[in-house]
């Protein structure tokens, strides 16, 4: 018995966070975190895709050693390297929603994390964010 109410307060307890509390990235994009890694991911108006890698603050810091693929229906798409991350050097030309998936390495030698993403750059009618940014719970 006493499992099952610890097991229902860690519920309500989890249900009751609040999202709009969740710090968005810098610019409104999709914060993509993992051990060791975390990224800014956002679609320009011109539809070039940056990543952008960030300190514990959350603000820009240097790319290092750090390197990303990113995949749009099964297509790699080019990347120009920026100091802080990379971007793509041409607009993306899927059509929405698509599948993209955005893989991080920290370093050479180290095993790269793949983020599963919908590309769907439509606003979201509850957090104002594009939708493959949302922070709702939805």
């Amino acid at each position: 018995m006493k499992l099952i109410l610890l097991v229902l307060l860690s519920l309500s307890a989890l249900c009751a966070a609040d999202p709009s509390k969740v710090s968005p990235p810098v610019r409104g994009g999709r914060l993509l975190e993992a051990a060791g890694l975390r990224a800014e991911l956002i679609i320009q108006s011109d539809r070039r895709v940056a990543v952008t890698f960030l300190d514990a603050t959350g603000k820009p810091s240097l790319r290092g050693d750090q390197r990303v693929v990113i995949i749009v229906d099964a297509k790699r798409v080019a990347l120009e390297v920026k100091t802080d991350g990379y971007i793509s050097k041409e607009p993306l030309g899927a059509k929405e929603p698509a599948a993209l998936v955005v893989q991080l390495q920290a370093a050479a030698e180290t095993k790269p994390v793949n983020f599963r993403l919908t590309l769907d750059t439509s606003s979201c009618g509850g957090c104002r964010r594009p939708e493959y940014a949302c922070t709702c719970a939805h």
